[in-house]
């Protein structure tokens, strides 16, 4: 298993679609996420792969809602889980192609991803990197609209423009300062 317990470990069957697609010259669609209650260490063979065709205990599937690249085999997912009237822990997370087959997973035997409720429904975003495959082979495939969990580039704009508030801010006090020798608001002469 890889150091951080959710990063997706590829099954053999998945490696077997994106090489197909590579040497058809067609794409695989990584249309849906599972997640279930089952806590586990992910076996894997002497490539890092793994034999697994299903999650131990899915819980739900749903289509990928939002997908954004970010590079480098780096995909954003984000996805809703229904409100289905049944609680659990996340231990298990599931990509499937869109013809159903298992493409990787994540689980850890201790760790849970998140809370899942019974009394709402959840939104969640992972990030899925495609490290041991031909990311050219694979489409990750949106139903949309965009929910924007993941929203590092705006996330980045948002910092910076109150970093250079921040800084405005700043420069007026030390004007203020250099002038009356005093900064606003400490009372005193002015």
């Amino acid at each position: 298993m890889a150091a951080d317990p959710y990063t997706p470990i590829l099954t053999e069957a998945g490696f077997a679609a994106a090489l197909a697609a590579v040497d058809g010259g067609f794409q695989v669609d990584i249309t849906h996420v599972a997640v279930g209650a089952a806590g586990y260490t992910v076996a894997v063979n002497g490539a890092g792969r793994s034999a697994a065709v299903a999650l131990q205990d899915e819980r739900q599937r749903v289509a990928i809602q939002d997908a954004r690249e970010v590079g480098g085999g780096q995909t954003d997912i984000s996805f809703v889980l229904e409100d289905d009237g049944t609680s659990f822990y996340i231990r298990e997370v599931g990509f499937y192609l869109a013809d159903g087959t298992l493409f990787a997973l994540a689980s850890h035997p201790t760790q849970a991803l998140m809370w899942k409720s019974d009394a709402t429904r959840s939104a969640l975003a992972l990030e899925l990197v495609l490290a041991g495959v031909d990311p050219a082979a694979v489409t990750i495939v949106a139903t949309g609209p965009a929910l924007n969990l993941l929203m590092t580039e705006e996330f980045a704009r948002l910092l910076e423009g109150q970093a250079q508030l921040s800084l405005v801010a700043f420069q007026t006090w030390e004007a203020f300062y250099a002038a009356h020798s005093i900064y606003p608001n400490q009372g005193g002469p002015v």
